[in-house]
């Protein structure tokens, strides 16, 4: 709380929405926050205005690192992703502008968390349409170690301290405006941080071409030898898809499940003679990577390691590894197949990117070094994936925020697996072989999360909503069968599964200007015309063999 001058006012801010007694509050995606503030002042005050908003920060710097003082430095980047104003009723304010000393005055105020930004939180050049997209979600609060927490434990989100992505609610009283510069003056200003962890759904797996300058590596070949100068007894080869990503339960869950994804890991082994038995694998390792980019200026595309963000002067990462789990796979056994075998079935995209396995594909495509005719094994190993909670006596407790794309900071994931074998004979150091797979951490917004919306609004809607229903109907094209022929029944060509009689006299008419009487259908599906005076066909027919059909 700040005071200024000899005007003091003792301003609080109080929640009513069940989190009152909560060390930080936390929301998530159309979650109300509701409270009031109270004003309490200790002199006779006088008060133009109070304002009361919700507000979301983000605040960057990267550091300069030279040989000479001119090159070194820091710049900063800043950014307010959200604003929302609580309307103040006039009734609210004293008439006199001023408040008296010793008496309360509250000010209510509630609002909901927005499912996304407005359109003019990022108005900077993109390279493409879905970054903008990316850039208008709302961010999760990060780096701010106030606001990392799990109940009243305190714990790391992993966030730097040169990105911070904060929300709070923020309570101005206003008095008058300042003679020279002609802005407000403020006479207390209090904050009361909480936590925002929007809901975020799951995206489409990336696709990963080869380089080696990418982030991410789906396949990896490896020669095995017994030794240094020893012959090649066959190539590994070992590949994986992007898994399901993690689902963060919402904010406040009661009895959360633990977070848990899985993947799959194909081996093949392409022997170099016949004789040469697939390897016994050892350990496999599992751990993720957590990767925080900023920047002091707006970001034009999604950020990754390949675009140099290592040797930039206004862009920055940050980089942690969490271990997850080690266990020994040996017992996983090699199935033998011969070239006779039908290979699996590839779909478009395992032909398009030869690094995506196809979800369809059960078998690694074969190694450079494979020759046909040659017989070929295959593993498959499947990876559990939990992220770590909390633990008891645990002081380095561990908290993840969904993968998200700001124009300022974006937090990626990277799950690394490290596999190591054991070659027939070999005396050297253990093969180890390691793929780097995307993983995106999504969230869960709670079950009964509505937009809230006024009786006005909804009134507007349907008149909206009718409006273009009428619209639409209006300037729609006619079908093409009514533009296309008109043709009246005997004058053109009849339609398919249709025979035409001969009229009769029976069944002509009394005059050639009678338009006719009604049609039918008789029961060999020809057509056939009522006589004058009688009743209208049943249309419910029978055919041989054929239950009862009525004809539209």
């Amino acid at each position: 709380m700040a005071f200024r001058g000899k005007d003091r006012s003792l301003v609080n801010i109080t929640l009513t929405d069940g989190q009152q007694d909560a060390f930080l509050p936390s929301y998530t995606t159309l979650d109300e926050i509701k409270g009031y503030v109270t004003v309490t002042p200790q002199v006779e005050t006088k008060i133009d205005n109070i304002y009361i908003t919700f507000e979301g920060l983000v605040k960057t710097y990267v550091e300069r690192v030279g040989t000479a003082s001119a090159t070194m430095g820091r710049t900063e980047g800043f950014s307010q992703t959200l604003l929302l104003v609580q309307p103040i009723q006039e009734t609210a304010m004293p008439e006199s502008g001023k408040v008296d000393p010793g008496k309360t005055y509250t000010f209510p105020f509630e609002f909901a968390v927005p499912t996304e930004l407005l359109p003019r939180t990022c108005t900077h050049p993109v390279d493409h349409h879905a970054i903008h997209q990316a850039h208008l979600q709302l961010p999760p609060t990060l780096g701010d170690p106030l606001t990392a927490v799990c109940g009243k434990t305190m714990m790391d989100d992993m966030g730097p301290d040169m990105s911070i992505v904060s929300y709070q609610i923020r309570a101005r009283l206003i008095s008058g405006r300042d003679g020279k510069t002609g802005k407000h003056i403020t006479i207390a200003d209090e904050k009361k941080k909480v936590r925002v962890i929007p809901a975020v759904p799951e995206h489409p797996p990336l696709a990963v071409l080869d380089g080696k300058q990418d982030d991410y590596r789906l396949r990896k070949e490896k020669p095995l030898k017994k030794g240094t100068f020893q012959k090649k007894l066959g190539t590994l080869v070992m590949e994986s898809a992007q898994p399901r990503s993690l689902r963060l339960p919402p904010p406040r869950a009661e009895n959360p499940c633990p977070v848990t994804t899985m993947a799959t890991l194909r081996l093949r082994f392409d022997p170099a003679s016949p004789e040469t038995r697939p390897p016994r694998l050892g350990s496999l390792v599992t751990k993720l990577k957590v990767g925080t980019f900023f920047a002091s200026k707006p970001m034009r595309d999604i950020p990754s390691r390949s675009t140099d963000f290592h040797y930039s002067s206004d862009r920055g990462i940050y980089v942690e590894t969490v271990p997850l789990s080690s266990r020994c796979v040996a017992s996983v056994a090699w199935v033998k197949h011969s070239p006779t075998d039908t290979p699996p079935s590839q779909d478009s995209t395992a032909a398009d990117f030869p690094l995506v396995p196809s979800s369809s594909t059960t078998t690694p495509a074969p190694s450079e070094s494979y020759k046909d005719g040659q017989d070929y094994y295959t593993a498959h190993i499947v990876v559990p994936i939990t992220l770590p909670g909390k633990v008891e006596g645990n002081t380095n407790h561990k908290v993840f925020v969904p993968t998200f794309h700001n124009c300022l900071v974006s937090r990626v994931y990277a799950l690394d697996l490290t596999l190591s074998c054991h070659t027939p004979g070999a005396s050297v150091t253990v093969p180890e072989m390691h793929l780097k797979l995307p993983i995106q951490i999504s969230a869960e917004p709670h079950a009964d999360a509505r937009p809230k919306i006024s009786e006005g609004e909804a009134q507007a809607i349907a008149r909206r909503e009718a409006a273009e229903s009428l619209h639409a109907s209006n300037i729609a094209p006619p079908s093409p069968a009514y533009t296309e022929q008109a043709l009246l029944p005997g004058t053109g060509p009849s339609s398919p599964g249709y025979t035409e009689r001969a009229p009769t006299e029976e069944n002509r008419g009394p005059s050639p200007d009678y338009p006719g009487p009604p049609m039918g259908i008789n029961e060999s599906g020809g057509v056939f015309e009522t006589p004058q005076g009688l009743p209208p066909p049943d249309y419910t027919i029978r055919t041989s063999g054929r239950p009862n059909v009525s004809p539209r």
